[in-house]
C-alpha cells in the first residue's frame, strides 16, 4: 500500500502532485532509493513496485498504464514516454519516486532509518535516562521543539557532548521557537544569545547546531535543512493553551467559551507597531505574542514527534495539556468526549481506574502505560497537511513519569520552575516509542 493510502490519486495529475511531495518531504527515503535503481537490484525493484501498484486502491487506468511503464521483464522494454507522462519524472527519478511513495526504500534498508522501534524500546525499558540513546546510535541527532531559552540544549551539550567527543560521533541539534528573534514579546523565553554565542564555538566534528526562531512548528515545510527523522524529539513544558484543548475534540465555540472563563477576555492589539494578544486577566491587561491563544492540539503534536523522532520525550507538561494528550494515547473512544472540557471535576468520570492509577503516583515514580489501559493502535492523520503528506503512525510503548527535573537527565528552565510554582500540580514526564502503523 502507499505510504499515505487516504491520499490516493485519481489521475495523473494528483499522481504527480503526490510523487512530488513524497520526494521533497523525505529526503532520507529519496536518497536512499537511488541503490533500489542500481542495475544489480533493478528487476527485483521493479517486480516489487509492480507488486505493490497492482495491491493498491489506485484506478485500474493508472495501474495499467504504470505498470506498462515499469515492463519488469525487461528495463530496456518499458515505456518511459509513457511513465512520464504518469509520473512528471525521468525513468530513473520516477522509479525512484515510486520506490519511496510505496515506501519500498524503508523495507529495502531499514537500517538507513535509525534504530528500529522495537530496540528503541527495549533500551528505554532498561535506562534510566531515555537520552543516554544519543550514545548507542551511529549518527546521533536531537530536534528540540519549542526551545526557549536554550536552557535544556546547554545541559544536554553539557552532560553528552565529552562522550560523543570521546566516541568520535558528532551530535546534530536543531532548535526551533515560535517566538520571532527580535520581538518585544516573550520575556525571558527568548533565545539566549549567550548560549547561541558558545554553541556557535563547537566545531563542527563535534557539533552541529542550528537554531531557528519565528518557526511554526506545525508547517516545517520551509525548513529544509531539517532531517527526515532524528534520534531524538523533544518538546519542554508543551505550550498551554496551544496543546491544550483537542479541536478534533471540542467545538470552537467550546474551547472559545473556556478560554474566556477561565483566563479572561482577550483580544488582538498592536505593542511597539507589533501584533500582540492582550488578555484581561483578574484586573490586568496582560500582553503575549499573537498566537498565543492559537490551538493546534496534542494529536498535532503527537504526530509531528511520531513522524520525526525514534524516540520521542514530551517533558514538564501541565496537567492540563496532559490529560489531554493522554486522551489521544488511549485506545478507548470514552477517553475521548464530545465538547467536554478536561477539568478536575470531570477528570475522574471520564478517565475512571486510569485516573485513579496515575493520579497516585508520587514526585519521581512512572509506569507504563500499556499496564494500565490498551495503547491506541493508529493515530488520526492528516493534522498538518502543511508540513508533509500525512502518514499513520502509533505509539508502541508510552512511559509516564511524575515531576518535572530528574536525576541525571537534561531539563529546561521551565522545568525548574515548576518547584516555584505553589499554585501548580507535580507536572508530568512522557517517554514515547513511535512506529509506523503496518500496511493491510
Amino acid at each position: 500500500m502507499p505510504a499515505a493510502a487516504s491520499a490516493t490519486p485519481q489521475d495523473p495529475a494528483q499522481l504527480r502532485r503526490l510523487l512530488k511531495e513524497s520526494k521533497s518531504s523525505d529526503p532520507v527515503a529519496w536518497e536512499s532509493a537511488r541503490k533500489l535503481v542500481h542495475r544489480s537490484r533493478l528487476t527485483h525493484t521493479l517486480d516489487r513496485l509492480v507488486e505493490r501498484i497492482r495491491q493498491s486502491p489506485l484506478p485500474g487506468t493508472l495501474q495499467d498504464g504504470l505498470v506498462a511503464g515499469l515492463n519488469p521483464a525487461s528495463a530496456s522494454r518499458g515505456d518511459p514516454v509513457r511513465l512520464k507522462e504518469l509520473t512528471g519524472l525521468p525513468p530513473t527519478k520516477a522509479i525512484r519516486a515510486l520506490c519511496v511513495y510505496f515506501a519500498l526504500v524503508r523495507e529495502e534498508a531499514p537500517s538507513s532509518f535509525g534504530p528500529a522501534p522495537h530496540d528503541v524500546e527495549a533500551f528505554v525499558q532498561r535506562t534510566e535516562s531515555p537520552y543516554d540513546l544519543l550514545l548507542k546510535v551511529g549518527k546521533p541527532s536531537l530536534l528540540d521543539l519549542g526551545a526557549g531559552d536554550l536552557s535544556f540544549e546547554e545541559e544536554l551539550l553539557d552532560h553528552y557532548l565529552p562522550s560523543l567527543q570521546h566516541s568520535g560521533k558528532a551530535l546534530t541539534l536543531h532548535a526551533l521557537d515560535r517566538l520571532r528573534p527580535g520581538s518585544q514579546l516573550g520575556g525571558a523565553y527568548h533565545a539566549s544569545p549567550e548560549r547561541l554565542r558558545r554553541f556557535a564555538q563547537y566545531p563542527q566534528a563535534n557539533l552541529q547546531f542550528r537554531f531557528e526562531g519565528g518557526v511554526d512548528m506545525m508547517d516545517l515545510s520551509s525548513q529544509p535543512h531539517l532531517l527526515a527523522q532524528y534520534t531524538m524529539v523533544t518538546c519542554h513544558a508543551p505550550a498551554t493553551p496551544t496543546f491544550a484543548y483537542e479541536p478534533t475534540r471540542l467545538s470552537p465555540t467550546t474551547i472559545h467559551f473556556h478560554l474566556t472563563r477561565t483566563k479572561g477576555d482577550y483580544r488582538t492589539v498592536r505593542v511597539h507597531g507589533e501584533k500582540a494578544l492582550e488578555v484581561m486577566h483578574r484586573g490586568k491587561a496582560l500582553t503575549f505574542p499573537h498566537w498565543k491563544f492559537v490551538i493546534q492540539g496534542p494529536l498535532a503534536l503527537l504526530n509531528l514527534a511520531a513522524r520525526r523522532g525514534a524516540l520521542c520525550v514530551l517533558a514538564a507538561i501541565d496537567d492540563e495539556v496532559f490529560w489531554e494528550i493522554l486522551a489521544q494515547l488511549v485506545e478507548d473512544p470514552g477517553m475521548r468526549p464530545t465538547d467536554v472540557v478536561f477539568t478536575k471535576e470531570t477528570l475522574p468520570d471520564v478517565f475512571g481506574h486510569v485516573y485513579q492509577a496515575l493520579a497516585s503516583l508520587k514526585i519521581g515514580e512512572c509506569c507504563t502505560l500499556s499496564d494500565v489501559t490498551p495503547l491506541r493502535q493508529t493515530l488520526p492523520t492528516g493534522t498538518t497537511p502543511r508540513e508533509r503528506k500525512p502518514v499513520p503512525y502509533r505509539f508502541r510503548f508510552v512511559e509516564i513519569r511524575r515531576g518535572a527535573v530528574f536525576p541525571g537527565m537534561p531539563a529546561g528552565s521551565a522545568a525548574r520552575q515548576f518547584r516555584h510554582m505553589s499554585e501548580e500540580v507535580p507536572p508530568w514526564h512522557l517517554v514515547l516509542v513511535p512506529e509506523r502503523v503496518p500496511a493491510g
